[in-house]
């Protein structure tokens, strides 16, 4: 079982940086169009200080002038941006100046917004790309864990983890990515011009911000606590959702609708308890970071105004610029605030997806390629247990090749966890099971599975054509193939009496098919990969007699010539087999043929008399 690590946002974006490998050249150039766009819009907030010049006629709006006054390290810089500023819109007349200058501010929007269409674009495509990256590599693995997983976490969960998860993962850490690069650019370059109009107004600025991230450092242990709360309700509902169209017909058929709706609606309530409670905090954090932002910005206008007016230190167009650019930056630092409080549902989701890469499977691979059976598969006192259940206890079987073998016994005997043991489901915890003396354990598992075909008591069929349901998992198989299957599982004349024959579609689980023709198709699809082993686990037991006939006859015309491993409610339908094994408690009490087991007068022969008994009456 993996091991549930808790993370950080280092470890989340680690997490879907791994997911970036094929994409990252349009991560490049997003993350140059969001330089320029930064850039461009840093542009456009340091066009008030030329505007003040021109419009109210400021001393300092030349050039020249501008150089008066050494308020900063970085002066000569700011007055060479400026300088190049001016020396386009500079003329003979103030009116030409305005004209000059309100086509300098709308190329510059122009651009701007050039910049941020084009970088949303590059970007959604690379998160697009990622998100799907990332939720086939989830899918992937889930699909390659062993049936013990299956039986731990519910499908709901698995559901909600790689639908939802995902895709919070990708929102909260890479797809913000753009954003906070952006963000964080134009904090820099508004940074830059702050400290080259005022080192000492920048400091008093940026005084209240440790009290900023005192209150984001409490409000983190909150929001990460209220997120995972969120994803668990959701993977709930989710759940809940899942099992009741999963069973309406049983729903329904039991008056379960209130009962199911209660229970529905109190998951819904649960994550919207959580959902508002996150919320809450989320509002909060922008809110209170934003009144300490404010609160410096008066700061800075109050000891700006004493410099201006008083100690004449400061130009009062350079305080105008400095206050617009000030209050400009309060957007992308609000942003960045408002991402990092996001992040903590990314973190809860990359600990939930790091559940699932992290889970190794408990049946490993092995190196050897068998394509036939040549003996026998068989059991050596084999066991196995559900964690600390026992179910089998050494268990000795032997499906000899081309004979036809039956497990009988009662309820939780153990007989259909012996059928998950020969197709490696699950492996033995002590003893084992071999085909024609070599460990299965040491067979790669493609090669060991193809050697079977599998029909169940409850077969699952996908809201697809007869024919795909038939194929499916196949890639190469010709219709002359699919044609002969069916005619074998005795479904080829029911198929062609539907509209479409074998393109007909049917329904979710093959609803719209009966059950007995459903179990035909089932043993078409076993039938049409050639296998050496057939294994029926109570095909017939949920049928009514007429569609009992019709699949037991289809069972026997598919067992020419093929190994067969039969467990069957009813007696009467494997007397004819080669071999019958007894369960009993996890083990094998009795072994032989019908009339081997009915002379030794014991288990077997105690069953068939209870089931004949009940038959006759």
């Amino acid at each position: 079982m993996a091991e549930n690590k808790s993370l950080g946002i280092i470890d989340a974006y680690k997490i879907a940086w791994g997911f970036t490998k094929d994409n990252r050249t349009l991560l490049f150039a997003s993350f140059l169009l969001n330089i320029f766009f930064s850039i461009t819009t840093a542009m456009t907030i340091s066009l008030i200080n030329p505007i003040l010049g021109i419009l109210f006629e400021v001393e300092t709006a030349s050039p020249v002038n501008n150089k008066a006054i050494d308020i900063g390290a970085f002066q000569s810089m700011k007055e060479s941006f400026f300088d190049f500023f001016y020396s386009l819109i500079l003329a003979d007349t103030v009116g030409e100046q305005i004209i000059r200058l309100g086509v300098l501010i709308m190329a510059l929007f122009i651009i701007k917004n050039i910049f941020k269409y084009f970088g949303s674009i590059v970007g959604d495509i690379f998160n697009q790309r990622v998100i799907k990256n990332i939720r086939d590599t989830v899918f992937y693995k889930i699909t390659s864990l062993s049936m013990d997983y299956f039986n731990r976490e519910k499908q709901g969960t698995i559901i909600s983890k790689v639908s939802n998860d995902v895709s919070l993962l990708n929102n909260t850490t890479i797809s913000s990515l753009n954003g906070i690069i952006r963000d964080i650019i134009q904090v820099i370059i508004f940074m830059f011009f702050l400290l080259t109009i005022s080192v000492e107004l920048t400091l008093w600025a940026f005084s209240t911000s440790l009290i900023s991230v005192l209150f984001i450092q409490i409000s983190v242990k909150y929001l990460k606590r209220y997120a995972s709360r969120m994803q668990d309700a959701m993977a709930s509902f989710t759940t809940t959702l899942q099992e009741s169209i999963g069973g309406i017909r049983v729903l329904k058929a039991l008056n379960a609708k209130d009962a199911t709706n209660q229970r529905f609606a109190k998951d819904t309530s649960s994550y919207v308890h959580s959902a508002i409670k996150h919320t809450k905090i989320m509002a909060l954090v922008p809110a209170a970071n934003e009144i300490w932002a404010i609160l410096g910005l008066c700061v800075v206008l109050v000891i700006g105004g004493q410099q201006v007016l008083v100690d004449k230190t400061v130009k009062a167009d350079d305080l105008m610029t400095f206050l617009f650019m000030l209050f400009a930056l309060m957007t992308p630092i609000m942003s960045l605030i408002n991402s990092y409080s996001k992040m903590q549902q990314g973190i809860v989701a990359g600990e939930r997806i790091m559940s699932i890469l992290n889970e190794e499977p408990t049946i490993t691979e092995g190196t050897k390629s068998i394509t036939k059976i040549e003996k026998d598969i068989s059991f050596n006192n084999a066991s196995f247990a559900y964690i600390d259940h026992h179910v089998l206890n050494d268990v000795s079987i032997k499906l000899e090749k081309g004979k036809k073998v039956a497990f009988v016994g009662g309820s939780g005997s153990g007989k259909s966890t012996a059928l998950d043991l020969i197709t490696r489901f699950y492996d033995p915890i002590s003893g084992s099971i071999t085909l024609d003396g070599v460990d299965i354990r040491d067979i790669k598992i493609k090669d060991y599975r193809s050697l079977f075909g599998i029909v169940s008591q409850e077969n699952i069929l996908f809201n697809d054509s007869i024919y795909n349901n038939i194929i499916y998992g196949m890639t190469d198989v010709s219709d002359e193939k699919v044609i002969e299957a069916a005619k074998i599982a005795n479904a080829y004349n029911f198929i062609m009496n539907l509209p479409d024959k074998f393109d007909s579609i049917i329904g979710d689980r093959g609803v719209t098919i009966s059950g007995g023709e459903r179990q035909r198709v089932a043993i078409a699809r076993a039938l049409v990969r050639d296998p050496e082993v057939l294994i029926f686990d109570e095909a017939t037991s949920a049928l009514d007699a007429e569609s009992e006939k019709v699949v037991q006859d289809a069972i026997e015309s598919s067992l020419k010539n093929k190994t067969a491993v039969i467990v069957a409610h009813r007696l009467s339908t494997i007397v004819n087999c080669d071999c019958i094994y007894m369960f009993d408690k996890g083990r094998v009490v009795e072994s032989g043929t019908h009339t081997e087991l009915i002379a030794k007068n014991g288990f077997y022969k105690n069953l068939y008399e209870i089931q004949y008994n009940k038959e006759v009456k």
